[in-house]
């Protein structure tokens, strides 16, 4: 029988920072930056690794472990491919492959035209956790037909054989025992390396930062300050008078940063979510596998007007510090037993899949359960990993979910506007920093704020109060704490349904909720829990599917 070659297709959607090279007979699609090798020498390797046919999987898997930066590649002739994502995910792609064709894209709804799926053929599984979470868990987008590459995943065609394999796994678990004064020590020495690096990398640019009340981007402008970084640019946005804002002006103010306030209220927002921009961020941003971040997307459709920008400038955001430093670990209850493994499972879907109360159905719990099960089973055979370590499983599968897939989506903004931009709390020294580090010292994530007060780089993380959450406008905090009194017999959880009922509409300090209308809220039956909730709920009606009716059995 006459073997029959695989057609390898490329649709590349042409987005900012996408570069086209051709080495030898090969074309190259690169996306990101890297930090810690030349792009060219990374590429023209793995061309050179893709020809060569005496070249391993795991010799792929070295050369793409190694890099430090943010990026995604695509290499092929017409009988050869190479395929990748970063560590986080960052950049996606996406593929799709039968017996005799194999079409890869950086943008998923191009697969989905070239092979002709239709909202018949949705994936009913992917649809319940996209509607619960926001995002899809694992390789699933919405069309059965069409993958992605995960966090760490790159895929290979060689010898019309179709390879996806995992070239990085965040590990947890490989914990390093070291006294708190040592760790500190590296952690000073690890943050300091990477801001030099990112800031090396710009190479004399504009850097402007997202600056929250936070200490992840207050982190980053004291760490520049430190380094004597002079062309920096701050930017807060909310709504007039909350803390974000006024925290932030005063860390700028300290560090001798220019700070710009983008005022956000729920009449701009509709105008800026009603407008066709905002429908053409949307398809921009479309992953098949997740719902649009509006997080950045209105504060900089305003900020790329202002003459103080650079066209060249480089965004830096705090994303994820609060997740990689610890933030996010869940406590042991009880030790190596099934119950505690079911406590860590009801818990992380309580956090992660509880977008809508009305898909919280015992069936739509179990069936999440369930993936999430084998997920935790495959990482315990693969690492001989037992209960003892569900603190760290947990933190892998949220690092694969979650933070790769929903919170990276933000870098789709800065993109969207024509800018580059950074992640130095994903880079890969980081990561492998914080994945040796004791679960006693992430904790409240103990370890990396004392280190960040104790260093008081740039004198802004003692007297300036972090996170200090209030609501922004006295009449709304007025008026919650005279309703409040009328539910002091009824106990805090009817309290809490009617507060988010009719109040957290206007507590949102970025006014976001304006996604929709205040009276989709007051008539709501589902049971939405915030602004997430009402975007993806419009994410998949834009595709004809409404999670109030779907049934998910």
């Amino acid at each position: 029988m006459n073997k029959i070659d695989r057609k390898i297709t490329i649709a590349i959607k042409e987005f900012n920072s996408k570069i086209h090279y051709k080495i030898g007979n090969f074309n190259v699609w690169f996306s990101g930056y890297i930090l810690n090798n030349d792009q060219i020498s990374f590429l023209n390797k793995l061309a050179e690794m893709l020809g060569n046919d005496l070249s391993t999987g795991s010799d792929f898997d070295c050369l793409t472990r190694s890099v430090q930066g943010h990026f995604s590649c695509i290499i092929s002739n017409k009988e050869k491919l190479f395929c990748c994502v970063d560590r986080v995910r960052t950049i996606p792609i996406f593929y799709a492959f039968s017996s005799t064709e194999v079409i890869v894209s950086n943008y998923a709804p191009d697969i989905s035209t070239i092979i002709g799926v239709n909202k018949n053929e949705y994936n009913k599984q992917a649809i319940l956790e996209i509607s619960m979470s926001g995002y899809a868990i694992g390789n699933k987008t919405l069309h059965p037909q069409i993958s992605q590459l995960c966090a760490g995943e790159l895929l290979i065609l060689k010898d019309d054989k179709v390879e996806v394999r995992e070239y990085y796994q965040y590990s947890p678990w490989k914990v390093k025992e070291k006294s708190k004064t040592h760790l500190k020590k590296e952690l000073t020495e690890v943050s300091r390396t990477i801001l030099e690096d990112m800031v090396k990398s710009a190479d004399g640019r504009q850097i402007v930062v997202p600056l929250s009340a936070g200490n992840d981007s207050r982190f980053i402008v004291s760490g520049l300050k430190e380094l004597g970084v002079k062309d920096v640019i701050c930017f807060s946005y909310g709504v007039n008078n909350n803390f974000e804002v006024k925290t932030a002006k005063n860390v700028a103010d300290h560090l001798s940063y220019k700070w710009l306030y983008i005022p956000l209220s729920l009449s701009n927002q509709k105008k800026y979510f009603s407008d066709e921009a905002f429908n053409k961020y949307c398809r921009f941003s479309d992953t098949l596998s997740n719902s649009p971040i509006l997080i950045d997307y209105s504060a900089l459709n305003n900020l790329s007007s202002l003459d103080c920008i650079s066209n060249d400038a480089i965004f830096v955001n705090g994303n994820s510090g609060d997740f990689i430093t610890g933030g996010h670990v869940l406590p042991n209850r009880t030790t190596g037993s099934d119950c505690q493994l079911d406590t860590f499972l009801s818990a992380f879907i309580n956090k992660h899949y509880s977008l809508w109360n009305c898909l919280q159905s015992d069936d739509n719990i179990n069936n999440i359960k369930n993936e999430l099960s084998g997920v935790i089973n495959e990482l315990k055979n693969d690492y001989s990993l037992t209960n003892d370590s569900l603190w760290a499983i947990f933190e892998n599968i949220e690092w694969a979910g979650r933070q790769s897939k929903f919170v990276t989506a933000t870098q789709r903004s800065y993109e969207f506007h024509g800018y580059d931009w950074r992640l130095p709390l994903w880079d890969s020294l980081y990561m492998d920093f914080w994945e040796s580090v004791p679960k006693k010292y992430k904790l409240n994530q103990s370890l990396y704020i004392e280190t960040l007060r104790e260093n008081n780089w740039g004198g802004v993380w003692h007297n300036i109060e972090v996170n200090g959450f209030t609501i922004a406008s006295s009449m709304l905090r007025f008026s919650r704490n005279f309703m409040k009194l009328f539910f002091l017999f009824s106990g805090k959880d009817e309290w809490h349904k009617f507060d988010r009922k009719y109040f957290n509409y206007f507590v949102d300090n970025t006014a976001a909720t304006a996604i929709v209308p205040y009276s989709s809220i007051l008539f709501d039956q589902c049971g939405a829990r915030n602004r997430n909730s009402w975007m993806v709920k419009q994410y998949l009606f834009e595709k004809e599917i409404n999670i109030n009716k779907h049934k998910f059995k």
